[in-house]
């Protein structure tokens, strides 16, 4: 990252906006290319902002935009991070208490847990705020300043609904996912806190609004006050005033009795018309039931209700399931967005350019797809589920048809293995011929009497099956005159309702019957809902009271450790840099021998040189003499 930055002029002819618009028009963006007028312009607006924002509640920080301009890398960090402390109490520390590895992380981390998308790579972006870049820091301070309120909000539930990060093996012990099942189960249950109240705080009314509308309140009091006794003192001399007061006062109630009644009748009338609906629903199945044939009727119809009840467990078990699922998994989308908090313009442009880019993609597809389809006519036409479908069942049909094959062949086989067996045995002579027969007609006999206690099974069951169609029957007929009966009935109890002028009370009274009913099992479920609830809340209590003693003596064990390895880490620090230095004087005094030996071991050569040369001019003196 290269930003070019001037410094303040030192003259104090310049004002604050001056040096701000000249530091703007000199920096370069990210990838080295020069920003426009317009983004400068911007860039000018945005410091603006920030200095507004920084000098207002609760910061009152007295900056102006030069001063603003000349801090420091260090101070915009600071800065920095008092917005942070603002926003989250975990953040309200001293920069200079820790590296700035451990700032920049820390920075980095709640920035991505309030969702902030730098407009560069977060490597770069981490790079140029620890060196502390004017340009990375100022649109993250405007970001934050404009959504202050938000960004509390989404920190404090930042706080609560973030998940743990634990590497994979360690979910396969059985207390830790155990553990992370009951967290996300109290994550669910603070969002519900949260949403709730949320609702009661917009629900209240502040103080001065209530005192408002009581001085409102008073005040129309008064006027009626004094308006009742202007009108009752011109209307007290006249003769007849307090029968006509009885009067109106009796209309009044009256009318105040019709608006009720009238209450009453939409809502007796609403009530009938969905009687009539059931009415006419049972009238349709008892028709439905008659229309059948008694011969067959009541296997029919039991077939029927096995399909019905058939149906319905495929919705319950399957289809309402899978629904229910997707609609969980829609409503979590639906919260995960809810969660994210607002959408800024920037990240609303993108999103429309990449569904725009996306569209166009698919016209050019469907293009393609129409000019493919055109050229060539037998191009997939939407069939080949299909057709898929077809070549299964043929092969199917192949195999079926193989294995009537076999068994053709196979029943051929053994017919002629028959007649062989026969001609054997026409052969042994009349003898054989007569026992076989005899067997047979054992064989027979057997068969016989089989086939008489079948039969006589048979008749009793249809005789059985007699008496209950007539007792069908019976009970047909009885079921009809009880229904006209019943009619009968209700239409005399509808005569006496409608004398009564209470039409529709018997169903009134059936349905109310019918909703106590179910709100008492309603109310017993809860009941046992709630029993069960707390059980398993007790429960899960006494694990983790049990768990924590199981694990109080191991932790007291790793925290004697913890001091331990805190000693042996500093006594290996120390002797590690003792370690070091002896190495380090041992290294250079090992390179100085080094140099020693090879300039002793030039020496050396050169003497035996020397020496070797001297000789061979002795050898030669030696034999000139001779």
């Amino acid at each position: 990252v290269r930003v070019s930055r001037l410094p303040a002029p030192p003259s104090a002819g310049h004002t604050g906006a001056r040096a701000v618009r000249a530091r703007s028009l000199c920096v370069h963006d990210w990838f080295g290319a020069p920003r426009g007028a317009s983004w400068s312009t911007t860039m000018s607006s945005d410091i603006a902002t920030i200095v507004e924002r920084l000098n207002d509640a609760p910061f009152h920080m007295r900056l102006s935009l030069a001063s603003f301009d000349e801090k420091s890398p260090f101070e915009l960090l600071e800065i920095v991070n008092l917005v942070m402390g603002h926003l989250s109490e975990v953040h309200k520390v001293d920069l200079r208490d820790e590296t700035p590895e451990r700032t920049i992380n820390r920075m980095m981390e709640f920035l991505r847990q309030l969702n902030f998308k730098p407009g560069v790579d977060p490597q770069i972006f981490q790079q140029a705020l620890l060196q502390g870049d004017p340009n990375a820091i100022h649109p993250m301070l405007h970001w934050m300043l404009v959504r202050l309120p938000d960004l509390k909000k989404r920190a404090y539930l930042a706080r609560f609904l973030l998940p743990y990060d634990l590497p994979e093996h360690m979910y396969a012990d059985e207390e830790i996912a155990e553990l992370n099942q009951h967290l996300g189960a109290l994550q669910e249950e603070f969002k519900d806190a949260h949403k709730e109240l949320d609702k009661l705080q917009q629900q209240i009314i502040s103080p001065a609004e209530i005192k408002r509308a009581i001085v409102q309140m008073e005040e129309d009091k008064e006027q009626l006050v004094n308006k009742i006794d202007s009108l009752r003192g011109r209307l007290q001399a006249m003769d007849n005033y307090q029968e006509m007061l009885d009067a109106v006062s009796a209309l009044r109630q009256e009318q105040d009795e019709q608006m009720r009644l009238e209450g009453r009748l939409g809502e007796q009338r609403s009530q009938l018309s969905h009687a009539e609906h059931q009415v006419a629903h049972m009238s349709q199945v008892v028709r439905e039931a008659q229309a059948q044939d008694l011969s067959g009727g009541g296997e029919q119809l039991l077939g029927q209700l096995q399909e019905e009840v058939d149906k319905n467990r495929y919705l319950c078990d399957q289809e309402l399931p899978r629904m229910l699922d997707a609609q969980r998994a829609r409503l979590a989308q639906l919260e995960g967005a809810v969660n994210e908090g607002p959408v800024s313009e920037e990240q609303l442009r993108e999103a429309r350019a990449h569904v725009s880019g996306l569209q166009t993609k698919l016209r050019q597809l469907e293009d393609e797809k129409g000019r493919a389809q055109g050229a060539d006519p037998n191009a997939d036409d939407g069939l080949g589920m299909f057709r898929q479908q077809a070549a299964l069942i043929a092969r199917k049909r192949d195999q079926v048809k193989q294995r009537l094959d076999a068994s053709t062949s196979e029943r051929e086989d053994l017919e002629r293995k028959l007649m062989a067996k026969m001609s054997q045995l026409e052969a042994l002579g009349p003898q054989a011929r007569s026992s076989a027969v005899s067997t047979k007609s054992e064989d027979f006999k057997k068969y016989a009497s089989t086939l008489r206690g079948k039969t006589a099974q048979y008749k009793k069951f249809k005789a059985a099956l007699g008496e209950l169609r007539a007792e069908f029957g019976v009970l047909h007929r009885t079921e009809q005159l009880l229904q006209a009966q019943a009619r009968s009935v209700g239409a005399k109890l509808q005569e006496v309702e409608e004398a009564k002028g209470i039409r529709g009370y018997a169903e009134t009274q059936l349905g109310l019957q019918k909703v106590s009913e179910s709100k008492a099992a309603a109310d017993e479920a809860k009941g046992q809902t709630l029993e069960e609830i707390s059980q398993v809340v007790d429960e899960i209590n006494e694990q983790i009271k049990a768990r924590k003693n199981r694990l109080a003596p191991q932790i007291k064990e790793l925290r004697a450790l913890r001091a331990k390895y805190q000693e042996l880490e500093s006594e290996y620090l120390e002797k590690r840099s003792v370690y070091e230095n002896t190495a380090v004087s041992l290294d250079s005094e090992m390179s100085k021998l080094h140099e020693e030996v090879a300039a002793y071991e030039e020496d050396i050569a050169k003497e035996e040189t020397r020496y070797h040369y001297l000789h061979a001019l002795r050898t030669i003196v030696d034999v000139a003499a001779s």
